[in-house]
């Protein structure tokens, strides 16, 4: 009997060592070591907001105030200090309290053994995983200091609310630094670690307040704090609900989170990656550009919340940098929902970054907007800018009519004036002249993306087809840049906590136009601003500053009424911004003050306030001088000029007063009259129309 109890002593001793000796110490598991991926503006300095639905960020131990360190220490391991890393009284009640159920299911873990248990092991409750917690716990407290596992502990440790490790914690809990935490505060994370979901005062007040006075009565038994603590101290106010805390990825910092998301997967970073890679994602966003964006916008009724008569009223803002590519700001509107199918009156997201990866992304007609393309292919095939043009307050297209607004008419325009004051009569004439593929491929070429499948018609000039605000602010980047375009992107760079970069933007330019047809483009984009000639951009213009735009309103087809859509799209040679207003319903109309809104007045007054705060500071660039290329067509006789590179050789035919169009038969237009406001030099100017076709929204106005 002694000799087999000795026996059996001896051999589980011998089991013990080499249980031991052949347990390794294995890597951490990812969920352990994971940190918050984290987007910084391009600064690579300042945080914007964090992805995913945890949050982990390391911090030393130094930084955590010895008050709160001892308060983990009073409500999980008292003994920490003392303890070889294993509690055998603690492993002997919870094998004595399992053995009946085969499966270990209690507790008795120092803070060491919990460490283990997170960082190494699984979560299954076995005999097998709890020999090897032990074993890894005792080579754990003879490798490494108590100081070290005790930081290991508390970065990675959950505390509910998504948190893992005290640093996000505090951050949930308190809104502050780990650093700024008092004992009170401390202890009310020190209190969740058994239970997070429980011990969340947001979710049960009076047992979270019972163990925040269990920590804080340990506390003052092992002489950490004054007995008078129990009476002094008073539980601290918490951030009342997990819910709000959230990664920042809300309102329009959403859009850009999401966007994020949509780049990265294409270099390789699925959200499990983002989740647990912790890395710093470094931004193209200039935090000068989006705060005056984000303020423009909202001091000018792009994120109407009322009930009114403008319910539903939301706006998109897009600045590119000309030449680069990098998306400068971003704001896809102020309600953003972390859905992939959303309610047109709940969300809104116009910014179509998505759509460069998913074609299929949210957009609107552009309206008039869209009549620089035609200006360009103009230009390509010789007719200059100097042609001249009868704008008649009508004409016929294939049986139904294009009206200019209030029966406008301009007697002899040139082709500057025309896009200036945006007459519909003369530019629907000139797609077809030019040939409205011509049109399309050079609206492609601008950058608008081929997806979008431009309606080759003449009515494409007005803006018929879906784009996206960044669409529209990429394209106009490239007739800034002279020509040049450079694909969007939205992510610098990705690097690890470390600061090693693991990916790096390539930046990816071509030169689609020639130089000459963009300075001609350029000089005449400018005169949408000058009130002299009626331009529709009327007291837009930047202060000292050069700039070129174009207005564009949606109107609604029938037997809807109103405008569905307002744009401004605008830029100088470092910035192209493009600005959105409509409903988030789109078949509703967009309004201000019950009126019907225009890209002149909403859009164009945020476009200035954006690009003033965006580039002050910044130096005065000009643009070159027009070129004058092609020849002048219309009513006068043609005079020979300059002639592009690649250009093919113009009429000498002029343009009829009254032009005979020919159009394909699909679509038909049905263009309607609207009703403008009166033109001042510091009110919106006068829109030129609203034409609709049966199967698309067409848009004439400024």
């Amino acid at each position: 009997m002694l000799w087999g109890l000795l026996i059996a002593f001896v051999a589980s001793i011998v089991l013990i060592g080499v249980g031991y000796a052949t347990t390794p110490i294995p890597n951490p598991n990812s969920f352990a070591t994971a940190q918050a991926t984290t987007l910084y503006y391009s600064d690579g300095k300042t945080k914007l907001a964090t992805l995913g639905t945890t949050t982990r960020v390391d911090v030393s131990l130094d930084k955590v105030p010895l008050p709160v360190q001892r308060a983990v220490l009073a409500a999980e391991d008292r003994q920490f200090y003392s303890e070889p890393g294993i509690s055998p009284t603690g492993i002997l009640r919870a094998l004595s309290a399992d053995l009946r159920g085969g499966e270990i299911s209690q507790g008795g873990s120092t803070i060491t053994q919990q460490y283990v248990k997170n960082a190494y092991l699984n979560s299954d409750r076995t005999f097998t995983r709890k020999f090897k917690e032990i074993f890894i716990a005792v080579k754990l407290a003879n490798s490494r200091s108590k100081q070290q596992i005790l930081e290991d502990y508390l970065n990675t440790i959950y505390f509910g609310r998504g948190a893992y490790g005290i640093q996000a914690a505090a951050h949930s809990y308190f809104g502050k630094d780990v650093s700024q935490l008092d004992a009170a505060q401390g202890a009310v994370l020190a209190a969740t670690i058994s239970n997070p979901s429980y011990y969340d005062p947001a979710v049960n007040e009076s047992a979270a307040k019972s163990r925040w006075h269990y920590v804080i009565d340990g506390m003052v038994k092992e002489n950490w704090l004054p007995a008078s603590a129990l009476t002094d101290l008073s539980y601290p106010k918490v951030r009342k609900s997990a819910a709000r805390q959230g990664s920042g990825c809300t309102g329009w910092k959403g859009f850009i989170c999401q966007d994020v998301q949509f780049e990265l997967k294409k270099q390789g970073f699925d959200q499990a990656r983002l989740d647990a890679g912790g890395y710093r994602v470094v931004t193209t966003i200039d935090k000068n550009a989006q705060d005056a964006a984000v303020k423009a916008v909202e001091d000018n009724g792009g994120t109407y919340q009322g009930a009114g008569v403008d319910k539903g009223r939301e706006s998109a803002l897009v600045s590119v940098q000309p030449g680069d590519g990098a998306i400068r700001a971003l704001y896809g509107g102020s309600k953003y929902c972390p859905t992939q199918k959303r309610h047109p009156d709940s969300c809104t997201d116009l910014t179509g970054v998505p759509a460069l990866y998913a074609p299929s992304g949210y957009a609107r007609p552009p309206g008039s907007s869209f009549k620089p393309y035609t200006l360009i292919a103009a230009l390509k095939e010789g007719i200059g800018l100097d042609s001249t043009f009868h704008g008649p307050s009508s004409i016929q297209v294939n049986g139904s009519t294009i009206h200019n607004s209030e029966g406008e008419t301009c007697g002899t325009c040139t082709r500057t004036e025309a896009l200036a004051k945006s007459i519909n009569t003369i530019f629907v004439p000139l797609a077809q002249k030019v040939g409205p593929d011509k049109v399309a491929q050079a609206a492609y070429d601008a950058g608008i993306p081929k997806a979008r499948k431009l309606s080759e018609v003449p009515v494409i000039t007005l803006g018929v087809d879906d784009v996206s605000p960044l669409d529209q602010a990429d394209a106009y980047a490239t007739i800034a840049a002279q020509g040049v375009h450079a694909r969007p992107y939205l992510v610098a760079r990705v690097e690890t906590q470390k600061r090693d970069v693991v990916y790096k933007a390539k930046k990816k330019t071509e030169q689609v136009f020639d130089a000459d047809v963009m300075a001609d483009t350029t000089f005449a984009m400018t005169k949408v601003f000058d009130c002299g000639i009626g331009g529709t951009a009327c007291g837009r213009a930047l202060s000292g500053r050069p700039a070129g735009g174009k207005t564009g309103t949606n109107g609604a087809p029938a037997p809807l009424t109103g405008n569905l859509d307002a744009w401004f799209i605008g830029f100088t040679p470092q910035l192209s911004t493009a600005v959105w207003y409509g409903n988030t319903n789109r078949k509703k109309p967009v309004t201000a003050d019950g009126q019907q809104l225009y890209g002149g007045m909403l859009p164009a007054q945020t476009w200035q306030q954006m690009m003033e705060g965006a580039l002050s500071g910044k130096p005065v660039e000009s643009f070159p001088p027009p070129a004058h290329v092609g020849s002048n067509e219309g009513n006068a006789s043609p005079t020979p000029s300059k002639s592009p590179t690649g250009s093919s050789t113009p009429s000498s035919t002029p343009t009829s007063a009254t032009p005979t169009i020919t159009v394909s038969p699909t679509p038909t237009p049905t263009i309607l009259p609207s009703k403008s406001p009166t033109p001042s030099p510091t009110q919106s100017p006068t829109p030129t129309g609203t034409p609709a076709t049966p199967a698309k929204s067409v848009s004439p106005g400024p």
